[in-house]
């Protein structure tokens, strides 16, 4: 659009929202990490299940957002930005479906409140 991509407003709240999201899922990641440093990698277990759903997730929207602000230019083959949304994609399927993971979430969490098997 002829200026920076700072410079225009509509991306204040893009940004804004991507950064918010990125320290959401490094704030994942530091827990499991001191959960395991703390000797519980047991209990690290479903906060990794979280990480492993979340972070690709963020990550891939991040990009998505960045290829979306930089129009054309951001889908262009020959961009790191075009690479990395590729890259992420394949990420996502890495390590399981999301399913399974959600799954490890909701029986940690359920077993906090029932005694039947979950």
């Amino acid at each position: 659009f002829g200026q920076s991509l700072a410079k225009l407003g509509a991306n204040f709240d893009i940004i804004a929202e991507c950064r918010m999201e990125i320290e959401m899922a490094r704030l994942l990641c530091l827990k499991a990490a001191w959960m395991i440093d703390q000797g519980d990698a047991r209990a690290a277990a479903p906060w990794i299940s979280q990480i492993k759903v979340v972070a690709p997730r963020v990550a891939l929207k991040v990009t998505d957002e960045a290829v979306q602000m930089f129009g054309a230019q951001g889908i262009s083959q020959d961009t790191p930005l075009a690479r990395s949304w590729t890259h992420l994609r394949t990420l996502r399927l890495a390590d399981g479906p999301d399913a399974v993971h959600r799954r490890q979430v909701a029986r940690t969490e359920l077993k906090k409140y029932t005694q039947e098997k979950v």
